[in-house]
């Protein structure tokens, strides 16, 4: 009898250390993410988001000759868009959200969300796109 408890232990046990290290997956650090902007969470925000990387995607849209100038005030901006009355925050409690597959590739995931507009019915889509960073995804990118 001691023998088939100890050899449960020493399967068990390495299983649970396993999945106990093992970071949330893209999709649920995403739900997670969108959770803390419902809840204007700021110190989990800032546990999803790469608010750096996320600045950096945004000025690419910009002319090379004023991106260093307003990279600053483009970060605070979407800082403040998560946050309290900020304008995505306000965007997203219109709507319900849900956040559909995941695709993982090595480094590198998408995941999937729609937007419905809970009066309008529009629908609108977009993919989330997160790395990994010492084994741990960040969200680097998701339609503000």
């Amino acid at each position: 009898m001691s023998k088939q408890i100890y050899l449960f232990l020493f399967i068990l046990i390495p299983l649970l250390v396993f999945e106990c290290s093992k970071s949330p997956s893209p999709r649920v650090m995403v739900m997670d993410f969108i959770e803390a902007v419902n809840t204007a969470d700021t110190a989990s925000l800032e546990m999803y988001l790469d608010l750096e990387r996320f600045t950096q995607e945004k000025v690419k849209e910009l002319p090379d000759s004023i991106r260093a100038e307003v990279f600053s005030e483009v970060k605070e901006q979407l800082r403040q868009n998560f946050l309290g009355s900020g304008g995505t925050r306000l965007r997203w409690q219109n709507k319900m959200i849900v956040v559909n597959k995941e695709e993982i590739e090595g480094e590198h995931a998408l995941v999937e969300v729609t937007f419905v507009d809970q009066k309008t019915g529009i629908t609108e889509y977009t993919k989330a796109r997160l790395y990994k960073k010492e084994d741990r995804w960040w969200i680097y990118y998701i339609k503000d």
